[in-house]
């Protein structure tokens, strides 16, 4: 596996985590938070990307 395929696997189980933790009543642990805001930023950041590039082969 690449590192990219490895980074975004721990992803998503840190997410998993944090989800997990979150119906179990242990949601509010701040490293949880921290890790899941940040993984959420990046993917959001990285889909607006995406989004302009595709608005730009679009229009030019």
């Amino acid at each position: 596996m690449t590192f990219l395929q490895l980074a975004v696997i721990t992803c998503l189980a840190f997410v998993l985590i944090k989800f997990s933790a979150s119906v179990f009543g242990y949601g509010n642990n701040r490293v949880l938070n921290s890790l899941v805001t940040a993984i959420l930023a990046i993917f959001v950041a990285f889909e607006l990307v995406k989004l302009v590039q595709a608005i730009f082969v679009k229009l030019g």
